[in-house]
């Protein structure tokens, strides 16, 4: 019974997935955009992204940095952060005005950094300066990862909270230099900022 109920599961994948290949593009992207902010449809939602991925060459700029970025949101909000990662990166790299990744892939990495940080003043109290160096080595990498992309959320939808995070960063790494030249360059980064990324059919 148990693997009668397996094979009929299987059967139903395969056929699921291979109505989606045989699916017009622009059908598959309409489904896929009707449901793919509704809550009790992720896992079905992601399996219809990772197809459209699959089909890059028939998908408009748009629907490609739309469907990159949402893959993303769905695999974060579903616990698979190191997969949302390139995700957002790919959205950026498509629709780089879309600021709405930057600020996703920006907490990312600060999550990194206050594990990180963490771990860096258990080494402080216990006085391992060996193990303190290393994590702080770590924590450099994270945060310079995070700041640019930080700034151009800031940039694009400035808010007290992001801004605050920015400068301590910078603060923690010893960057002053950066804090004084942080407007200037928020300035720059706000020049190019896309909030919604039209659906096209």
């Amino acid at each position: 019974m148990y693997k009668r109920l397996l094979t009929l599961l299987f059967a139903l994948a395969v056929t699921q997935i291979s109505f989606a290949q045989n699916k017009s593009i622009k059908d598959l992207y309409w489904d896929y955009s009707q449901i793919r902010m509704t809550d009790t449809e992720k896992p079905k939602v992601i399996q219809m992204a990772e197809e459209l991925i699959k089909r890059t060459p028939e998908l408009s700029k748009t629907q490609l940095g739309n469907v990159s970025y949402h893959l993303g949101r769905l695999y974060e909000e579903t616990g698979q952060t190191e997969k949302a990662i390139p995700q957002y990166e790919e959205a950026i790299k498509i629709t780089p005005a879309y600021y709405v990744p930057y600020r996703a892939l920006g907490f990312i990495f600060v999550k990194k950094c206050n594990a990180i940080g963490a771990k860096m003043n258990e080494a402080g109290k216990a006085k391992d300066l060996k193990a303190h160096g290393e994590l702080y080595a770590q924590y450099k990498v994270s945060a310079l990862k995070a700041l640019p992309y930080l700034e151009k959320s800031q940039a694009c939808d400035p808010d007290d909270e992001t801004k605050t995070i920015i400068t301590n960063l910078y603060r923690s790494l010893k960057d002053n230099g950066a804090i004084t030249s942080l407007d200037e360059r928020l300035k720059k980064n706000a020049e190019n900022c896309v909030s919604l990324l039209e659906d096209e059919y």
